[in-house]
């Protein structure tokens, strides 16, 4: 890796001709794991482009075997890993090898493009939903945001909303009646989001009585009416779902990842575009988890799943309240350590906290009120911890307290 290169107005592209980037791919390690995380942590934009990268090299790992046989695959893969080999030996060729893997990039997009073209098409064949494929608009703001089928949008006041939908499909939001137009025979097929920033949370009432509560940095696509065979909704962030039984009409929950299937239940869905692990934790009922990967696991009440593409799907038992907690404005935690504490506060005020080393790994337990400012919180975090807190350039850090 050379340690002088500056990641941070890299696009997609750009990262898909980089050595370091495609060696980290194939072959991961630590330092090269932790090294991007933090460029992510720090770049949310940069983010958001590498989280593009990945998927694109996920998509070649896995494209289904009809449309490129896994020895294609592997020689694609062993060709790049040749080239990024070649660097390392000789850098007076660097020239040369960027301009090969500018070439194998180019390669992989045309295969993939072909590809891409026999999916969606036999997808289109089997009914696929279009839900995934509704986009977030580029808009910057610190209100939640509840944007409608024909592209109205309602900025929504104060840290918590609240928006309802009757037995007959009639919308309050925040007990204001909110008119919506749209054609009946086309209301399962146009959609509505509902865009939460840090800092607050939202919480839905579909008209069959199905309750979602949203996080902050979060994000909902829904259907204006659901199907009469099935319920299909898409979140990006973290969510807690109380969902009505319906025999007749499973309800599914989507991510960029997974796929979650459920008759009636309760459980929590974390699924942040920029963090590479995503997590379901079952509170009651029973669901299925599917992954982009292909496996697939059923999943009891009181454990969470964990979901990561590299490592694929793993279960533990755990403590259900510490993970639900914040549905009612709360973070709890037991024994955790400060620095995924900061980690977890910054996620939710959409600030970066920084913690001294010495710090990390001292551990704590208790309740934070979120629908306190993040001063406030931090205060009460620290009150047990010998730290002070500093603000500089728009970061706060969590330094050892000076004598």
């Amino acid at each position: 890796m050379d340690s002088k290169t500056d990641y941070s107005n890299y696009k997609a592209d750009s990262l898909l001709n980089d050595a370091y980037f495609l060696e980290s791919e194939q072959h991961p390690t630590p330092e090269s794991i932790l090294f991007w995380e933090k460029l992510a942590r720090g770049n949310k934009q940069l983010g958001k482009e590498i989280a593009i990268a990945r998927d694109f090299l996920h998509m070649l790992r896995h494209i289904p075997k009809p449309y490129l046989p896994q020895q294609k695959v592997d020689a694609l893969w062993q060709y790049i890993s040749i080239q990024n080999h070649q660097e390392v030996q000789n850098k007076r060729k660097r020239l040369i090898l960027y301009r090969t893997l500018a070439a194998a990039c180019i390669i992989i997009f045309l295969v993939c493009g072909w590809c891409l073209q026999n999916i969606y098409q036999e997808n289109r064949s089997m009914g696929s939903s279009d839900i995934v494929a509704v986009k977030k608009p580029e808009i910057s703001t610190d209100q939640t945001l509840l944007i409608l089928s024909e592209e109205k949008q309602i900025a929504i006041q104060g840290k918590e909303s609240k928006l309802h939908y009757n037995q007959q499909g009639k919308l309050n939001v925040n007990s204001q009646t909110i008119s919506q137009k749209a054609d009946n025979k086309k209301k399962n097929e146009i959609y509505n989001q509902l865009i939460v920033p840090a800092g607050k949370r939202s919480s839905i009432t579909f008209s069959d009585g199905t309750r979602i509560w949203l996080s902050a940095s979060s994000r909902v696509v829904y259907p204006i009416e659901f199907m009469e065979n099935k319920r299909e909704i898409y979140v990006e962030g973290e969510a807690f779902l109380d969902v009505y039984h319906d025999k007749k009409r499973p309800f599914i929950v989507k991510t960029n990842r997974m796929d979650i299937q459920v008759l009636g239940t309760t459980f929590n869905v974390c699924a942040y575009e920029d963090e590479s692990t995503q997590t379901v934790v079952l509170v009651t009922g029973k669901v299925e988890v599917k992954t982009n990967n292909d496996e697939s696991k059923t999943l009891s009440p009181n454990n969470l799943l964990a979901y990561n593409d590299r490592k694929g799907i793993s279960v533990h038992p755990v403590d259900v309240q510490e993970y639900i907690a914040w549905k009612d404005g709360f973070y709890q935690f037991k024994q955790e350590d400060l620095e995924v504490i900061a980690k977890k506060l910054g996620k939710y005020y959409g600030k970066t906290i920084i913690i001294d080393k010495r710090l990390t790994k001292i551990t704590c337990s208790g309740k934070l009120d979120l629908k306190e400012e993040l001063d406030d919180v931090l205060r009460t975090l620290i009150q047990t911890v010998p730290a002070q807190i500093i603000k500089s350039n728009g970061q706060i850090y969590i330094n050892v307290k000076s004598k």
